[in-house]
């Protein structure tokens, strides 16, 4: 994930945000002294390299279903990106294989998930934003750790892969799931229309892209996604 960092002399606050392509700046401020050097830029080695996690993928068009688009739910935002068949490079409907998007180690599997239940999709959409209300909105996941802080998780699966549980090591391009729409509100309310892969890639205690524009978001996904 490239990162940009400036050291500049305007004072003692320090402000951080990620980024790639150098689209997002890590603007440091120290005291102003008469030795001072002007501002460096130092750029950090880029994330990418990562399959999309649907074979013959591709990033949606629409922002709608990219990270920070607006949620009735999830505390307001959306913290991944949505594969749906209508907007995507590559049929996806129930069932669709999901892959390991890099090589990793399982620290997630919802080996013995239980769909929601009319009274509990009640509760939680009282309280939506809570911490189980959220996980249980993302329905059956799968959790890979790559390592270096980041995660990628997929969620709103079908079924999970034979042999896939936490412990076990996967490589990039293994199918570890199938798409599906577990933990929707439509799972319980319309069944059957919400067929689609939930990805979020997390580094250390975000998720990528926490917090930017669409117009610096996409950017990241599509260097995350690149060669």
């Amino acid at each position: 994930m490239a990162m940009m960092i400036l050291v500049a002399s305007l004072g003692v606050t320090a402000v951080a945000a990620c980024g790639g392509s150098g689209d997002d700046v890590v603007l440091v401020q120290a005291e102003a002294t008469a030795t001072t050097p002007p501002p460096t830029e130092v750029v950090a080695p880029a994330l990418r390299g990562f399959s999309f996690p649907i074979s013959g993928g591709c990033l949606p068009q629409g922002d709608q279903l990219m990270p920070n688009a607006p949620r009735t739910y999830r505390n307001g935002i959306h913290e991944g990106v949505d594969f749906y068949a209508v907007d995507n490079c590559a049929p996806i409907e129930r069932g669709t294989a999901v892959i390991a998007v890099a090589d990793g180690t399982i620290i997630r599997a919802d080996l013995s998930y239980v769909n929601l239940t009319p009274a509990e999709l009640v509760a939680y959409q009282a309280e939506p934003n809570t911490d189980a209300a959220l996980d249980k909105f993302r329905g059956r996941q799968v959790w890979l750790d790559h390592g270096g802080g980041i995660v990628s998780r997929y969620a709103h699966l079908e079924a999970i892969a034979a042999g896939i549980a936490p412990g076990r090591s996967v490589l990039q391009g293994e199918v570890i799931a199938s798409v599906g729409e577990s933990g929707t509100p439509e799972s319980v309310t319309n069944p059957g229309n919400q067929y689609h892969l939930h990805f979020e890639l997390h580094v250390d205690a975000s998720y990528l892209g926490a917090g930017l524009p669409p117009a610096s978001v996409r950017p990241l996904y599509e260097e995350l996604f690149g060669p």
